[in-house]
């Protein structure tokens, strides 16, 4: 079994369903869970162009992105690898940033979530590939109102009727096809708008009650034949039965902080626990000789582990010197941990300038410390 995390960061959970021969199991569930650390320090990178408008068929939009890396000594990004066939593409010529335009293909409505990317190579020993994410919101000659299009709290009883206006940006008559829903049950049908306006139809979207409940998402598609294309309106709502009860989160959360706050004034204080962080022994500190670094933190519940970073001049390029991450240790009441780590690489004599960073669970990279500038003993 082969795992794709290509486009992954941080802590991920891939679910499986296994079919098997076992007399009595035919089938049974499956989970990996793995931790994906990137060299960039940019977790998940993204080109967003924000609103693209087309006018005759011409696109102006280009953007850039600077990567960097504190991981790989000498980091340089060597290449495009691929793109979609709508965004032209190039490394800048400092070799640390992309360059990217839409051209006349890109296609109208809304990219996001991932997808599409640009793939471009690295130099990296551990990383040879990154994924940028590309989000755009692109108004071609005719728009909907809202994308995405709302269809809000729906009961599995009734129907669920929704009319979507859609327009010309010029205000001129347009011809469309056999709209197709995609993702949710349902149809969709094309009426004049009322009162009968130039420039506009509705899209009526009915949505069945035999499908997957929760949140759903789906796509509504309008053929264009004048434009040769077909317009995308993303479609989100939630589905439910009727004794589903709703609850308002922020009421719960309100409940909760009530509790917790009569809990903590009239609960005894947990003085063993307390005492045993307290008088803890310090452990010993690593062997070897070179620059001991100690460090402290708490409330480390979203935190994955702590990454060292080094440079040879107060201003110069950090780089990461820890082979291995440090793991996080919850061992007081307040999630806090104590942290000891031992640079056995550094040379007597020279000084160093250190900087403690942190890895949260989504992959994002964090700096714990400022510099710190040390002489090598």
């Amino acid at each position: 079994m082969t795992i794709d995390t290509r486009n992954d960061e941080g802590a991920i959970r891939r679910f499986f369903q296994l079919e098997t021969d076992e007399p009595g199991f035919p089938k049974r569930g499956a989970e990996v869970r793995a931790f994906v650390l990137s060299v960039l320090d940019q977790a998940r990178p993204k080109l967003d162009f924000g609103v693209v408008r087309i006018a005759n068929g011409d696109v102006d939009a280009t953007r850039s992105l600077e990567l960097t890396s504190r991981e790989a000594p000498g980091f340089r990004i060597t290449g495009i690898e691929s793109t979609p066939t709508w965004i032209d593409a190039r490394v800048g010529s400092d070799g640390h940033s992309v360059e990217a335009r839409l051209n006349r293909h890109v296609p109208w409505g809304l990219t996001h979530n991932g997808a599409a990317y640009i793939k471009v190579g690295l130099n990296a020993a551990k990383q040879q590939h990154a994924w940028i994410e590309v989000n755009a919101r692109v108004l071609g000659a005719i728009v909907p109102d809202a994308d995405p299009f709302p269809l809000g709290l729906m009961r599995t009883v009734g129907k669920h009727e929704f009319l979507l206006r859609i327009t010309s940006r010029l205000g001129k008559d347009f011809q469309t096809g056999t709209p197709r829903l995609r993702g949710i049950k349902g149809a969709a049908t094309m009426e004049q708008c009322v009162p009968i306006t130039t420039g506009c139809r509705l899209a009526r979207v009915s949505v069945d009650n035999d499908q997957r409940l929760g949140k759903i998402e789906g796509v509504l598609e309008v053929p264009l034949p004048e434009f040769g294309t077909t317009l995308p309106v993303e479609l989100v709502g939630m589905l439910l039965t009727p004794e589903t009860k709703i609850h308002d989160l922020d009421e719960v959360l309100k409940r909760s902080e009530s509790k917790a706050s009569s809990a903590a004034r009239s609960s005894e204080p947990d003085l063993e626990r307390a005492l045993a962080n307290a008088t803890k022994e310090n452990a010993p500190p690593p062997p070897g000789h070179g620059p001991l670094l100690r460090w402290s933190a708490v409330h480390q519940e979203t935190s994955y582990g702590y990454l060292i970073y080094r440079s040879e001049s107060a201003e110069g390029p950090l780089v990461r010197i820890n082979k291995d991450v440090i793991p996080v240790s919850r061992e007081g009441v307040d999630a806090s941990g104590n942290y000891q780590w031992r640079d056995t690489s550094a040379e007597s004599g020279k000084t160093y300038w250190y900087e403690i960073g942190v890895i949260k669970q989504n992959g994002v990279k964090e700096p714990l410390s400022t510099r710190q500038r040390v002489v090598a003993k």
